[in-house]
């Protein structure tokens, strides 16, 4: 069938967008199938499980939802798709305490943590760890160098809020750290992270994501929001650039 085909279409095409996708799958429906000569389509689905981006950040699940679609079908064979018109989805991304250790263990991350600076020296992070507290809180930890300095424990458990729908912000923080200046490390850290969160920077190119709720579960956080599509997004996430 043609929606069936259309569907195939828009999933491959999305499936390129990330380095690994365990299973991905969109749906398409039109009524009557003559509105898909047009390009129009009146619902679009799309659930993908354990995607992993180029950069190396990981989400266990991806659901969006979207009705009125206008799309030019014609380079769809090829894996492309164009819209017509900007595209507004609902959407519920869940991360695992395992997908948000990992991703903060990229070299893409890694690199960005190493901007917190020390007397305007770089640091280095290694062994990341993340964690779910019982409280609902999200507990950071991990070890920093700076040259060939000894390693110092940093870290902090926050409550995460949302500011304006598109920041995500670690609030109240209890910082932790085996020296003073571990303490006021871990502090320096909250605040850099809270200034890179900017879901501005976080999105795919050709797309904007606001937040309206983050949800913390044992092992997991959640985000409830939505996605606003210009043009079929790029592989490349804004902060890439940065």
């Amino acid at each position: 069938m043609a929606v069936d085909w259309v569907s195939r279409g828009v999933s491959a095409a999305i499936r390129a967008l990330f380095k690994h996708a365990e299973r991905l799958e969109a749906r398409v429906r039109a009524e009557p199938i003559a509105k898909l000569l047009q390009g129009r389509i009146d619902s679009f689905e799309l659930r993908g499980q354990h995607l992993q981006m180029y950069n190396g950040l990981r989400l266990s699940l991806l659901e969006l939802f979207c009705n009125a679609v206008t799309i030019d079908f014609s380079q769809i064979w090829q894996g492309r798709i164009k819209l017509r018109q900007p595209v507004q989805a609902t959407m519920r991304v869940v991360l695992s305490e395992a997908d948000l250790a990992q991703s903060f263990n990229t070299p893409f991350v890694l690199s960005k943590l190493a901007q917190v600076g020390q007397e305007g020296k770089p640091l280095s992070f290694h062994q990341v760890e993340v964690h779910i507290t019982p409280e609902q809180r999200l507990q950071l930890q991990a070890k920093v160098q700076s040259g060939g300095a000894k390693p110092l424990q940093v870290g902090f458990s926050a409550r995460i809020q949302v500011l304006e729908r598109r920041r995500i912000c670690f609030a109240d923080p209890l910082c932790e750290g085996d020296t003073e200046e571990g303490r006021t490390l871990s502090q320096a850290l909250v605040d850099h992270l809270n200034a890179l969160l900017d879901l501005d920077r976080l999105a795919l190119q050709g797309s904007e994501l606001r937040v309206d709720r983050v949800c913390l579960q044992p092992q997991q956080m959640i985000l409830y929001g939505s996605a606003t599509l210009v043009r079929f997004p790029t592989r490349q996430p804004h902060w890439e650039n940065a």
